[in-house]
């Protein structure tokens, strides 16, 4: 078991800048801390990284034009990719600029574009990816003679700001170190803010306040110089079933010192709940307060959504419209054949379902010239056996998962990062108390599954514990996926376990493991007495029998070819039992 995982498409840098963030504050609907790279990461610039506050930058974003007419291979006009003299006015403004496309003559390094928007009077520079990934930029040709600051973001985090620039849209952006750069100034991060528990969750185990409900809390910066004495959180949560606030404070908080404030600390808030859950959107808002004004009030706000829905269970953001998961950002293990992004879920009241099938996306590798077209995506729901209480148990393992639910989904055309659903061969009722992971699965190197950046679980896992999202690459499973800050864009889809087939439910007394299995499958009856065994494939073949005893044997499986069987149990008493079971 691992709770770590560090490979990425290409090298994912960590935003670890001390106190340092590219932070967009207007427009609302894309407020927020994106992660990036920027001065210092890479080689050979002249400007040093940003943990001077001197360097910080806040001001107004434009998209940085060359007059390079066509559009490249991403639909992307040349004119951004600022290879040339500046033709609009950028002056005092945060210039925004793409990287190179490689489909045109018009060749530059990220240096030449910086100085392109240097010269032409720009304060700042937003570099985006030209893939769905943060790498650390050389300042070849040019980077000694680069003196402003500059951000590079992956190609989704550059498409929520270019659409927003492009509709003619206001976007105020921060990018900096504000620490000790005023002298009354606190503030909130994402990561150090309590999200709620799920993005989405459904109303069958949703119902009231003894069901549903999570801890709130932040940590509480004081970035201005000045020793703070009436320092107060607010938490609001506003939604279909009315407001719940509560406050905590006043406090004081040295200059540059931090002060935690958590559901059930030592500087307690308590915990939110409500009486009932009617279904649509939440929002938890988290307000910091000195009590006089704040020099630079940008980051005094915090927001975070959630839903209750009749069907959909994820962590990652949902679609305001479909309530569906929405990706941001589309990831895989580097070098890994095979790849699995999951999602546990463990509820009391999990009898009340049924789990229907998933949703997920996917891309494929810029410039790979592969599509979606044909390609197979398994879907399983594994029943978690292990048996831990959380993130510090040494007993935490993966060792014992038991696919209870799994299917296949075919991509019908090439549906680049669109959501799409697939269901399981035969929908299953949970059970109560039990850990499931809901995963899914490629094999195709130059495929990436879609991920969700807008919710930094960090301050939520730190204190609940539980592994959110785990995968799984050729490495083994990694607890804590690809951080606390990234989750799948996955989702579980449930219905009423009252609507499912009566035959489908029934719990089973026979025992067939593991599954998946690749060499030898152990199959036991539900009965003190022998039977028959039978494994069909599926188109309903069978290709292997066996007569067990009633303690049970094992099936050579070697020779069958990957793919899903089932296996059948045959009893004297005609108490039969069927099993899904995937072969690799």
């Amino acid at each position: 078991m691992k709770t770590l995982f560090t490979l990425l498409f290409f090298s994912l840098a960590a935003n670890v800048f001390g106190q340092v963030s590219f932070t967009i504050i207007e427009p609302a609907s894309i407020a927020g801390g994106y992660n990036f790279t920027s001065n210092g990461d890479g080689t050979d610039w002249g400007l040093p990284d940003l943990l001077n506050p001197a360097d910080a930058i806040l001001d107004t974003c434009v998209i940085a034009e060359d007059g390079t007419p066509g559009l490249n291979a991403q639909g992307i006009p040349f004119s951004y990719e600022a290879c040339g003299p500046i033709t609009n006015n950028i002056a005092g403004k945060i210039a925004v600029v793409y990287r190179y496309d490689g489909s045109s003559s018009n060749v530059c390094w990220y240096a030449e574009k910086i100085l392109n928007c240097q010269n032409a009077g720009a304060i700042g520079v937003i570099m985006i990816n030209r893939e769905d990934v943060l790498i650390d930029v050389p300042g070849v040709n040019g980077g000694p003679q680069c003196n402003i600051p500059f951000a590079f973001i992956s190609s989704s985090d550059g498409a929520v700001l270019r659409e927003r620039l492009e509709a003619g849209d206001d976007v105020i952006a921060f990018l900096g170190n504000k620490s000790g750069l005023y002298t009354d100034d606190a503030g909130l991060t994402s990561e150090s803010t309590v999200a709620p528990i799920i993005a989405s969750t459904s109303s069958l185990i949703a119902q009231d306040d003894t069901e549903f409900g999570f801890d709130v809390g932040a940590s509480v910066f004081n970035f201005g110089s000045a020793d703070q004495n009436n320092v107060s959180l607010t938490a609001t949560v506003t939604g279909p079933a009315g407001t719940w606030t509560e406050t905590a404070g006043p406090y004081s908080i040295m200059a540059g010192d931090t002060l935690d404030i958590y559901t059930g600390g030592t500087n307690n808030i308590p915990a939110f709940s409500f009486t009932n859950y009617p279904n649509g959107r939440y929002t938890l808002t988290y307000e910091v307060d000195l009590g006089i004004p704040d020099s630079s009030d940008f980051d005094n706000t915090l927001s975070y959504d959630f839903v209750i829905s009749d069907d959909v269970i994820t962590y990652s953001s949902v679609d305001t419209l479909t309530g569906i998961p929405i990706p941001s950002a589309n990831y895989r293990a580097a070098n890994s054949g095979s790849f699995q992004s999951c999602q546990h879920f463990r509820d009391p009241n999990a009898s009340r379902l049924g789990a229907r099938g998933m949703y997920f996306s996917a891309v494929t590798g810029y410039d790979s010239g592969v599509t979606l077209d044909g390609e197979e995506i398994p879907i399983t729901l594994y029943q978690w056996d292990d048996q831990f209480t959380d993130l510090n148990d040494p007993n935490l393992d993966f060792a014992n998962l038991n696919a209870v639910a799994f299917g296949f989904y075919y991509y019908p055309s090439d549906l680049q990062g669109e959501t799409v659903y697939a269901e399981f061969d035969t929908p299953v009722q949970l059970v109560d108390n039990q850990r499931y992971l809901a995963c899914v699965q490629i094999n195709n190197a130059d495929v990436f599954l879609g991920h969700d950046t807008r919710i930094d679980y960090t301050s939520t896992i730190g204190l609940n514990l539980q592994p959110q999202t785990p995968n799984q690459s050729d490495n083994g499973f990694f607890a804590l996926g690809f951080g606390e800050d990234l989750s799948p864009a996955i989702g579980l889809r449930v219905m009423d376990a009252a609507l499912l087939d009566v035959d489908e439910v029934t719990l089973k007394n026979g025992t067939v493991y593991p599954n998946p299995a690749s060499e030898v499958l152990v199959v036991k009856p539900g009965t003190n007495a022998p039977a028959h065994v039978q494994v069909s494939d599926m188109s309903g073949r069978i290709v292997m029998t066996k007569s067990i005893p009633s303690e049970g044997s094992s099936l050579d499986i070697s020779s069958l070819t990957t793919g899903a069987y089932t296996v059948t149990i045959l009893t004297e008493n005609q108490q039969n039992e069927t099993f899904k079971v995937l072969i690799r």
